[in-house]
């Protein structure tokens, strides 16, 4: 593969998955420079991927098992935060002009119910409500059957109501 060939792959990569990729990252450390460094870091990995000629089959799949990746590396080391800085730190979603105040409240509430699941269950919901990722690319990224993937939504969905009831 030549050089021109990598990069226009890598842009046209970057291009259709970038924005989604950061908005990962986003919910999931919700801290923008943070979300930018780790998506800078996903396209770093792929870059390898490219230079390294692997065959990829879906690089979707692999730019989301990177990020996932990531993301659980960063919630090993992530220290324990105040409630106050985690408040300080919450994103409001892009669209916060269009959405009144009662909105924002319920967003920035469901990304904390979602965040205290715990790592499996809040990568899973972020993944399948957040991002759009049908149960199978889910599955396929986390090595798993698409019917366990389904399973674990249905569960971590039902904590999350839990939640909300309590």
């Amino acid at each position: 593969m030549t050089q021109e060939t990598m990069q226009a792959i890598f842009m046209d990569s970057f291009s259709e998955y970038g924005d989604a990729i950061f908005r990962f990252f986003l919910v999931k450390v919700s801290n923008k420079e943070l979300a930018e460094d780790m998506t800078q870091e996903v396209f770093m990995r792929y870059w390898q991927y490219l230079r390294k000629e692997t065959e990829m089959t879906n690089t979707r799949s692999l730019l989301y098992t990177i990020a996932n990746n990531l993301a659980k590396d960063w919630y090993k080391k992530k220290k324990s935060t105040s409630l106050d800085v985690l408040v300080d730190e919450t994103q409001e979603p892009a669209e916060k002009d269009a959405l009144g105040p009662e909105a924002l409240a319920e967003y920035g509430e469901l990304l904390e119910a979602i965040d205290a699941l715990g790592e499996p269950d809040s990568i899973i919901l972020t993944l399948r409500y957040l991002e759009g990722l049908p149960p199978s690319e889910i599955a396929e990224m986390l090595n798993d059957t698409a019917n366990n993937i389904s399973v674990r939504i249905n569960r971590a969905e039902g904590k999350l109501k839990q939640q909300f009831q309590s």
